[in-house]
């Protein structure tokens, strides 16, 4: 029943901001579909000691398990046949997620580094400090007890006062890359962003790129359209469905996927640009 479940998992991957939640959204109305938005303890669990960026070394058989157990429930509560994941961070562990559910397909959306870079910042200045109590619930339900010393320690990095900065790491959002609480200190919080960005979509794109060619899909965020939709349901082996459509058509608002960049201080682009031109010129975006 489990291995029915998980068969042909679809994962969402991509940078933060990038629009991971939107397109998770849109194939979450799928009625075949199960959406799990960024179960980030599930994915750490027997983890939590490290960063994001975890191998396939880290996905030992009892992590796999739990791992499996927990959105093969997830799917069968939810009455659905397959399950959709959504989590920024996988971005950077796509062998790990590989190991875990063996033949699920990974959808990458790709957003231009500036504007995600751009976006990640503002995200960080309204999210990193306090914690949203519905999703604090979220993650009671979500921890075990074997976590808690892990967890316990940045709950209070988030709540902590910014007066006493001096005293409590800074706290972080998004995707832990390799070294960032020494980023931190050292650089601009843009220039953090921006390598946040380059470093999930380098490593989701060298991963994916030598996946099987019915594994492994990239969009474009400025691409999307109705027609790209209907091109990635029948990739993700999922009949049409007039409710994904008509999210599409009461969510997508092109005019939102390229919009902060005009109004930028020219020092943030530079320092954007710094970190992030030669991946976006990979790319093939332009200035």
């Amino acid at each position: 029943m489990e291995a029915d479940s998980l068969d042909r998992s679809i994962i969402v991957v991509g940078a933060p901001r990038s629009g991971t939640t939107l397109l998770g959204r849109l194939l979450g109305e799928h009625p075949a579909l199960a959406h799990v938005d960024e179960p980030r303890l599930t994915w750490r669990y027997g983890n939590d000691a490290k960063g994001d960026m975890l191998t396939g070394r880290d996905a030992r058989p009892e992590v796999c398990r739990y791992i499996r157990a927990k959105f093969a429930e997830a799917v069968r509560n939810d009455g659905k046949q397959r399950l959709l994941e959504k989590t920024p961070s996988n971005s950077l562990r796509m062998e790990f997620v590989d190991r875990a559910l063996p033949g699920c397909i990974f959808v990458h959306i790709i957003r231009d580094g500036i504007e995600s870079s751009l976006a990640i910042r503002r995200f960080w200045q309204d999210h990193a400090h306090g914690v949203d109590r519905g999703k604090l619930w979220e993650r009671l339900r979500e921890i075990r007890l074997r976590q808690l010393p892990y967890y316990g320690r940045e709950f209070i990095r988030r709540v902590a006062p910014k007066s006493l900065s001096g005293l409590v790491r800074r706290p972080v959002w998004g995707p832990r890359i390799p070294g960032i609480d020494s980023l931190l200190l050292e650089l601009e919080l843009i220039e953090v962003c921006a390598l946040q960005w380059r470093t999930c979509v380098e490593a989701a794109c060298h991963y994916g790129r030598e996946l099987p060619a019915d594994r492994y899909l990239e969009v474009r965020l400025e691409e999307m359209s109705l027609d790209k939709l209907r091109e990635m349901l029948a990739f993700c082996q999922l009949d049409p469905s007039p409710e994904v459509e008509a999210a599409f058509a009461r969510d997508f608002d092109s005019q939102q996927t390229a919009h902060r960049r005009s109004v930028a201080q020219p020092e943030d682009l530079e320092l954007i640009n710094k970190w992030t031109e030669s991946t976006r010129k990979w790319l093939g975006y332009s200035d």
